[in-house]
Parts: C-alpha cells; structure tokens; sequence
C-alpha cells in the first residue's frame, strides 16, 4: 500500500454494476460512522429523473456532464464513502476527480453472480437493458484490467457476504491511518 493513502479521508468503490458498491458502501459507512453518497443516486436527484430517462432524453455525453459535476462535489468532502456509478468508465478522467482523498476499493464478482444480482434489479439499468452473461464477462474483463492500476484494494463481492466485505474494507482503511 502506498504511504499517499494514510491522508485519504474518503472510501471509493468502483466496479461494475450488481457488485455490491451500494449495498456494501453503505455498511462500511456505518462501521466508520462516515456519511454514504451514491453517485447514480446524486445524478437523479440533481436531474430530478431516473437514469433511464436522462440517457433517453439528453444522452450519454449529458450523462457524464452530469456524473463529472456529481464527482467534483463528492471530492469536496470527508469520512465519505463513495458508491460510484456500475457505467464509470476507468479511462474517462472522471476517476482522477476523486484520487487526491480517495482511497479505492475494486469490488468485482462472477459474472454469474453479476448477471443473477441485476435479474433482481432494474431501476438503473442503462439503454439495452439486461447484459447477457458473455457482455458481462467481456466488459468485466476490460473495466477491471483498468481498473486494478488505480485502485488499493480488491474485494470480490462475490465470495463475501455484506457484512464480511464491509469488514474487510474497513479494516484495511483504518490500518492506513495514523495510530493516535
């Protein structure tokens, strides 16, 4: 781990949608006694519409006007844990936003296990609807390979339960900070 993150006040969890950012972020917010944000939540709530109809009705380039004005809030504060968006492209810039007081935790799964969590789910699905498994398994592939040069730890959403990621996490970002 490197020494920049002992000065990282806020938690980032990236990784495709259905591996558990929001559900876990907001666990690990408890255990720190940090506030949550949920970036795709912030996007509808400053649009006043659901990401469905903003895709629908401004498209992708409005979409991440959106997510980049959303992030440069976020990076404003502190003892923030950060859900970003399953569509956070790793090559967009838009990460960079965060990484000054970010520490970044890559949550992945089996794209089986993805594919069976967004069954249940359909309220942030993008244009396109449902992936199937091989677009799961191929954007899986490409997103994380990016996404493990910028990130500080791997959790795999998959093999853990809430409550055991949350831990995980928690207990790797406190073993960052100073011993007072």
């Amino acid at each position: 781990m490197d020494m920049n993150n002992i000065n990282k006040s806020n938690i980032i969890l990236i990784g495709y949608m259905g591996s558990g950012k929001t559900v876990i972020g907001r666990q690990v917010a408890r255990l720190l006694d940090f506030d949550f944000a949920d970036t795709d939540e912030e996007i509808t709530r400053a649009c006043g519409m659901s990401l469905p109809q903003l895709f629908r009705k401004h498209g992708e380039i409005r979409f991440r006007s959106e997510e980049r004005l959303v992030l440069k809030k976020l990076s404003q504060k502190e003892q923030l844990v950060i859900a970003c968006g399953g569509s956070l492209l790793p090559e967009s810039g838009q990460i960079e936003i965060l990484r000054e007081k970010g520490f970044f935790v890559l949550l992945t799964a089996q794209a089986e296990i993805i594919r069976e969590r967004l069954s249940r789910k359909n309220d942030r699905l993008l244009l396109g609807g449902r992936p199937s498994l091989e677009k799961i398994q191929k954007l899986l592939q490409e997103r994380e390979k990016h996404f493990q040069q910028l990130t500080d730890l791997v959790v795999d959403s998959g093999l853990l339960d809430v409550e055991e990621a949350a831990n995980h996490i928690t207990q790797a970002f406190l073993s960052l900070r100073p011993k007072r």
